[in-house]
């Protein structure tokens, strides 16, 4: 999916709430910590994805997922997101497709070596799935 001639993201007012609802779980992550925070983000974003009535919810949560890696040394403490972000990457809408690869390539920057050694086969298959989309 093209965004539509002339786009820009300047003044884009969806992608301003994305940004600043980013900006604010990374703030929570750094603040507070993973320990406490990874479980009450995994609640909320649970919760939000369920939302079928309105794609931006979904986008939100997935886009949440993807502030945590920078703050989480232990890989196996976001091993609940990750099979929310794969199968997200098969959504009719573009958008979330691109979140969860958004997420994806968010967490794997964060946590280089170690997202690759524990979740390489359970998102190579997504993001070659996405490729060819």
């Amino acid at each position: 999916m093209r965004p539509k001639e002339g786009f820009t993201q300047d003044g884009d007012e969806e992608e301003d709430h994305v940004s600043f609802g980013k900006n604010c779980v990374d703030r929570l992550v750094s603040s507070i910590g993973d320990g406490v925070m990874l479980p009450l983000i995994g609640t909320l974003v649970m919760a939000t994805i369920q939302n079928d009535t309105d794609w931006r919810y979904k986008n939100a949560g997935i886009m949440a997922f993807s502030q945590v890696g920078e703050y989480v040394e232990d890989p196996e403490k976001i091993k609940m997101m990750i099979p929310v972000i794969t199968e997200h990457c098969k959504h009719p809408n573009a958008k979330i497709r691109f979140a969860s690869l958004h997420a994806i390539g968010q967490i794997s920057d964060d946590m280089p070596e170690k997202f690759q050694k524990h979740y390489a086969n359970d998102v190579l298959p997504c993001i070659i799935m996405c490729i060819e989309d």
